[in-house]
């Protein structure tokens, strides 16, 4: 471990995926809808009735924009073990789960979670790299946030479907899933002590 208060940040090879075809697809609308715009100026011949045209170079810029947001934040999406709390963090999303939320950590077979034969075509698509890989499934208590404003934020498929949880894909589930236990455990022990204690105490 890094030290006593944090641990290892282990990138979200899922969210990676989902912002990489994400920024693929809004750099080449945005680059479109500018050569529309482009065509129209230069040529002067309307290929679009004139108050559409009049917005094609702000929603270029606006995807274009989105593209580099969505290229850079591919990165920056990673869980992290702390003393007291695991955190999540993503370009939209930063929360502290505590410990005292966490029911059980365990691994599963992503493909087991959510079977390719149950996701649509483009399902498949975009998580055929993860079947047969390890995700490390933590079943909370209570999701940190409302389940609305969480979806909002994350992939449909890092919510556990069989339980309220959280499903992390990351490239080292095994270590993830031995520095949680790790940090857990001296969590509940220095809790569990103290609460001993006090109901001996009322004795």
């Amino acid at each position: 471990m890094k030290s006593h208060k944090s641990g290892t940040r282990y990138p979200l090879i899922l969210y990676h995926r989902v912002m990489s075809r994400l920024w693929a697809a809004t750099l080449v609308l945005g680059v479109l809808l500018l050569l529309v715009w482009g065509w129209e100026w230069y040529f002067n011949q309307p290929l679009m009735r004139a108050n559409a045209s009049s917005w094609l170079p702000v929603a270029g810029l606006v995807f274009l924009a989105f593209a580099m947001f969505a290229f850079f934040g591919r990165n920056m999406a990673y869980v992290q073990p702390h003393k007291d709390h695991l955190r999540l963090v993503t370009p939209f999303l930063r929360t502290n789960i505590s410990y005292r939320r966490v029911r059980s950590v365990h691994p599963a077979v992503f493909q087991q979670l959510f079977p390719p034969k149950d996701a649509s075509w483009a399902q498949r698509q975009l998580l055929s790299p993860f079947y047969g890989k390890t995700a490390v499934v933590v079943e909370l208590n209570g999701l940190p946030h409302s389940p609305g404003v969480m979806r909002l934020f994350l992939a449909p498929q890092m919510f556990s479907p069989r339980s309220t949880g959280l499903v992390f894909l990351v490239p080292d589930w095994m270590t993830l899933s031995t520095e949680l236990d790790s940090y857990r455990g001296t969590w509940l022990q220095n809790h569990e002590i103290p609460s001993r204690r006090l109901v001996a105490s009322r004795r």
